[in-house]
């Protein structure tokens, strides 16, 4: 009987805490679906020694609040349109400020290119060791002041005129000492040698000459560019000033295939070395033509009719 009581006493204990258990999840279920403001009333602040005032309660807002209807853009204030209109216009004046100075100096630059054009065209523009290495011819065919001379040079037209009255007259000086001494031999039937010994004594005296008047032209800078880039083409265009001694051998032959008549030309200069005074420089020529070429039309009062039929016009 004794256990029966102590059964249910236990029974009725297990039965109190699954309630009371069960009453506690259903107290902090509902707690947890309460709004916050509902489930955590607000405490009380503390108290100090200056406390602040307590601000007027804001109504909560309502739950279906209606949305506030758009409002339209801003009208732009009448006041900032003549601003814009000014920073316009300033933009517009500076950028046509910026074209004008733009003009001017380009302007500059085109003055600048035709100084340069003008005044430092021909003025040496090569490196010095590269100078020392160009050769040019001074004259032309026509023995006158050649182009690539007048350029390096920078001769202006009364220069140009003063060098080919020398060059001119330096030629004749010197095809006059050659003809004095000039020989013709005939050593057989259609065959004609020009011998012209050499007159160096003579021909240093032409050349001091034209030097004379080059410097006087040029100037001392100038001449000492003349006699570097010029000098060998000089002496080749004036038999070096009688120091070469040449001879010219003309023979009329028969071509083989079409038996015409054709001139034989041979020239041959033989010139003291600068190198080695004991040893000379010989050079020749050999030709086969129809026609005289103009460089022997010098000697024509020394050619004879077989040879002087073969030139131009006749």
């Amino acid at each position: 009987m004794q256990e029966h009581d102590f059964l249910r006493k236990c029974v009725g204990a297990l039965l109190g805490v699954a309630v009371a258990m069960a009453a506690a999840v259903f107290i902090s279920w509902w707690l947890a679906a309460l709004p916050a403001d509902v489930a955590a009333p607000p405490t009380k602040p503390a108290r100090s020694a200056a406390a602040a005032p307590v601000a007027a309660p804001v109504p909560p807002a309502p739950a279906h609040a209606p949305a506030p209807a758009a409002l339209p853009p801003p009208a732009r204030p009448v006041a900032e349109l003549p601003a814009a209109d000014a920073d316009a216009e300033a933009l517009a004046k500076k950028a046509f400020r910026l074209e004008m100075e733009n003009a001017r100096l380009r302007h500059r630059l085109d003055d600048m290119l035709n100084w340069l054009l003008e005044n430092v065209r021909g003025t040496f523009p090569l490196p010095e060791e590269q100078m020392a290495n160009l050769r040019i011819v001074p004259v032309d065919t026509n023995l006158q002041v050649s182009a690539d001379l007048a350029q390096i040079l920078r001769l202006n037209d009364a220069e140009v005129n003063t060098l080919d009255e020398a060059f001119l007259g330096t030629r004749t000086l010197l095809y006059e000492l050659e003809t004095e001494k000039l020989t013709v031999q005939q050593p057989a039937a259609g065959q004609a040698v020009l011998n012209m010994p050499p007159y160096p004594e003579e021909g240093q005296l032409v050349r001091e000459e034209l030097y004379g008047t080059l410097q006087r032209t040029l100037g001392p800078a100038r001449f000492s560019r003349f006699r570097q880039v010029a000098e060998d083409g000089l002496d080749e265009k004036f038999e070096y000033f009688g120091e070469v001694e040449r001879t010219i051998e003309f023979e009329e032959v028969v071509d083989a295939e079409s038996g015409s008549p054709q001139l034989f030309v041979r020239d041959e200069r033989i010139l003291p070395s600068r190198d080695d005074p004991q040893r000379q420089d010989i050079t020749t020529s050999e030709r086969l033509v129809s026609e005289l070429p103009a460089e022997y039309y010098a000697y024509w009062n020394w050619l004879p009719d077989y040879v002087t039929r073969y030139a131009r016009g006749h």
